[in-house]
């Protein structure tokens, strides 16, 4: 099982792509949402705005988790920037955000992909 750069400290990251999805994140959106990310993830590091989801359920979160997957054995990061309301709970809930950082803006979530190591948020 690949182990993810949770401290990111072991995967060189010169920049992100970002990836914004949008409306529902849910059964019938989350395998989409899922190959839209995975798709970069390949090539480089990925930041997912989620500033425009307005639903995620379990299915989404596992797309995420799924994605943050591909991620690390490509050896590369995953950060979300401005996650709804209810994927922060559901983050806070299952103990996930050391799996799944979160950045309150999208600014913040690039910026910490600029240099040539990711910095911790």
């Amino acid at each position: 099982m690949d182990v993810p750069d949770t401290g990111r400290d072991r995967f060189i990251c010169d920049g992100a792509t970002v990836v914004a999805l949008g409306g529902e994140l849910d059964l019938a959106t989350a395998e989409k949402a899922y190959e839209a990310i995975a798709a970069v993830a390949v090539r480089g590091c990925v930041v997912v705005d989620l500033s425009e989801v307005a639903f995620i359920d379990a299915s989404g979160v596992n797309a995420l988790i799924n994605a943050m997957r591909v991620t690390t054995r490509e050896r590369h990061h995953l950060a979300l920037a401005r996650p709804p309301r209810q994927l922060s709970r559901i983050l806070d809930v299952l103990d996930l955000h050391s799996l799944l950082p979160t950045h309150a803006d999208l600014a913040s979530a690039v910026a910490a992909h600029a240099g040539s190591r990711a910095a911790a948020h």
